[in-house]
């Protein structure tokens, strides 16, 4: 286990020419709260979603537990088992 329970670096996530995440860089240690809070329609859900693999990004990383999810998908089932 690592100390970083997420990691995501440049991530970008875009719905047709809406760019919802922008350059987005989060580290969540283990044991850390955070609040991710903003108006409607400021990408909060679609954050989340991209940190579960529920939504594809078009570049950037995200790292979960160590494991990096973002390698074409294969770790998702592990990560979501563990």
């Amino acid at each position: 286990m690592t100390e970083h329970a997420i990691i995501m670096r440049a991530v970008n996530k875009y719905y047709g020419a809406y760019h919802a995440l922008v350059d987005i860089d989060l580290t969540v240690t283990r044991g850390e709260r955070i609040v991710i809070c903003g108006p409607s329609g400021s990408g909060k859900s679609t954050l989340i979603r991209t940190i579960n693999q529920l939504e594809p990004i078009e570049s950037g990383t995200i790292i979960v537990d160590g494991v990096e999810l973002t390698a074409g998908g294969e770790n998702v089932a592990q990560v979501r088992q563990d």
